[in-house]
């Protein structure tokens, strides 16, 4: 009886060990956190968040002043007028050139720069055009837009700062998803070499159990690894609260 005892025993705590081995100490963290910026350069007029606010997708952050921007499109614009009608002129040209010369009225040589000059109408048409889009993009891209469903970390600028290269362009605020957190936890190489990426774990938070999937394997100092897993953002949840991480 005394040896059925301690079989059983043993039994339970390498059953409760092996439970243990399977649990990951994990902590939550934000997820798709980035400093968002604009890429041209300009003076900002308006940043319309505050830390903590959440914002949906393409909402508007933040916005440098925009008259150059306008008046490049305005700019840009008139010279496609002007070189469309150009090219129209043109055209119509090189057409009467070629009526005169089946008729033997106009020569090789006249019809020859007529189709000349018809190309650069139509080179230089092809330019504005790109120019007008050129002068477009800039000027969407001094409005800075959520890149997603998300909620504002930070508030890092304010209206006068002035971007002044868009090599290394000031943060303006810094953004994490609004419906998704990693769950973060250290693991050795050797189990975590078992994972595969997009597999189910099951994250265990407060008590409740939530669905997620292995996001990223990163590896870390001293045969470390780093998981996470990526899951619903749940009411009542913040960064940095423990949770375990049951693997597959």
């Amino acid at each position: 009886m005394m040896l059925r005892t301690l079989l059983l025993a043993l039994i339970a705590g390498n059953a409760l060990a092996a439970a243990d081995v399977a649990t990951l100490p994990a902590t939550l963290d934000w997820s798709g956190r980035v400093s968002l910026t604009l890429p041209v350069a300009g003076v900002v007029e308006q940043v319309n968040v505050q830390a903590g606010q959440t914002v949906k997708k393409d909402e508007l952050l933040a916005a440098l002043n925009p008259t150059l921007f306008k008046a490049g499109v305005a700019e840009t614009r008139a010279d496609l007028d002007r070189l469309t009608q150009e090219e129209a002129d043109a055209s119509r040209d090189l057409d009467r050139v070629k009526e005169l010369y089946a008729r033997t009225v106009s020569s090789t040589t006249e019809l020859d720069a007529a189709k000349l000059r018809h190309a650069r109408a139509q080179a230089g048409l092809a330019a504005a055009q790109a120019r007008v889009e050129k002068a477009r993009r800039l000027l969407a891209e001094s409005e800075l837009r959520a890149p997603f469903d998300a909620v504002i970390l930070a508030r890092h600028g304010e209206p006068g700062l002035v971007i002044t290269s868009p090599c290394q362009p000031a943060a303006i605020v810094s953004v994490a998803r609004a419906d998704e957190w990693l769950a973060r936890a250290p693991i050795e190489a050797a189990r975590a070499a078992n994972l595969r990426l997009g597999e189910e774990a099951s994250v265990q938070i407060a008590g409740q159990t939530v669905k997620g999937r292995i996001r990223a394997i990163t590896a870390q100092p001293e045969g470390r690894v780093l998981l996470d897993v990526a899951l619903p953002r749940a009411p009542g949840t913040w960064a940095g609260q423990p949770a375990g991480i049951h693997l597959p």
